[in-house]
C-alpha cells in the first residue's frame, strides 16, 4: 500500500497528474486498503494485489459518468451561448466593415471607369484630328517646313 501512494504522490510530483486526481487517488486507494485486497483463487502468496469492486462501487462509478455526463451537456450549452452572443456583438461591426469596404471599392472603380472615359475621349480627339491632316494625300507633304500637319490641324492656304 505504501508502494502505491509514494507512486501516487511522484505521479502528483511530475506533473501527470492534479492535486485533485491525486486525493481521489489516495482516498480509493484508502478504501482499498480498508476493505482488503481480495486476492484471486488459485495465486497463492502472489505479490500482485487483485482488487474486487462491488456492486456499489459499480453504482459509484455510474453516478459518477452520469455527472461527468451532465457536466460535458452544461459546458457544451454554455460555450454554444457564449459562441452565439460573441457572434452577435460581433456581426455589426462585420456589416460596418463590408459596407466601408464596399463604399471605398466602388469609389475606387468610379475614379477608373472617369479615368478610362476620359482617355478614350482623348484617343477619339486625336483620330479625328489625324484624319483631317492635309498630309493624307500626300506623302511628301510632311517632309518641307510647310508641313500642314505640325499641330494635327491643317492649314489654311
Amino acid at each position: 500500500m505504501k508502494e502505491e501512494r509514494i507512486m501516487i504522490l511522484n505521479l502528483l510530483n511530475d506533473g501527470k497528474i492534479s492535486a485533485d486526481e491525486a486525493a481521489k487517488l489516495l482516498d480509493a486507494l484508502g478504501k482499498a486498503g480498508e476493505a482488503g485486497p481480495k486476492r484471486h483463487k488459485g495465486h497463492g502468496q502472489s505479490h500482485h494485489r487483485h482488487f474486487h469492486f462491488d456492486e456499489d462501487d459499480d453504482n459509484d462509478m455510474e453516478e459518477k459518468l452520469k455527472k461527468f455526463q451532465q457536466a460535458a451537456e452544461n459546458f457544451s450549452r454554455e460555450f454554444g451561448e457564449k459562441v452565439s452572443v460573441a457572434f452577435k456583438e460581433f456581426e455589426p461591426k462585420f456589416k460596418k466593415t463590408a459596407k466601408t469596404v464596399m463604399e471605398k471599392t466602388a469609389s475606387v472603380v468610379d475614379d477608373l471607369a472617369k479615368a478610362l472615359n476620359e482617355s478614350v475621349k482623348n484617343m477619339e480627339e486625336k483620330m479625328k484630328a489625324a484624319e483631317n491632316c492635309c498630309c493624307d494625300d500626300d506623302e511628301d507633304c510632311c517632309d518641307d517646313d510647310d508641313c500642314c500637319c505640325d499641330d494635327n490641324e491643317p492649314k489654311e492656304n
